[in-house]
C-alpha cells in the first residue's frame, strides 16, 4: 500500500519511496525478464500481525504466508509486472 501513488496521503515519506522504488524495480523487471519466461510479481503481504503491525493489524503472520503462497503459484508469464494483494486482489499503482 505504502509503495501506491493512488493511495498517497502524504507522511512516511522515505518508507514510501523505498517501497515505491521496490515496486518500480519489480516492474521494469517484469519487462526485461520477460523474454527469458521469467515472471515477476509485486506484491503487497496486508497489514500483517508482526512486531511492525501490531497486534491490531488485519491479518496474521500465517494468513499473509498462505496468501503470498497462493500468489506465487498463480503467477506466470501472463501474469508478471502484477502489483497484487496478499489475497489476490489487485492493487493500484
Amino acid at each position: 500500500m505504502m509503495a501506491s501513488h493512488t493511495h498517497a496521503p502524504g507522511g512516511s515519506y522515505i518508507y514510501r519511496a523505498s517501497k515505491a522504488a521496490a515496486l518500480n524495480l519489480g516492474r521494469n523487471l517484469a519487462i526485461d525478464l520477460a523474454s527469458d519466461g521469467i515472471a515477476v510479481g509485486i506484491y503487497h503481504p496486508g497489514w500483517v500481525q508482526t512486531d511492525m503491525g501490531g497486534g491490531a493489524a488485519d491479518i496474521s503472520v500465517d494468513e499473509a504466508a498462505d496468501g503470498l503462497t497462493q500468489r506465487f503459484d498463480a503467477l506466470s508469464p501472463k501474469t508478471s509486472g502484477c502489483f497484487q494483494t496478499w489475497d489476490g486482489r489487485d492493487h493500484p499503482y
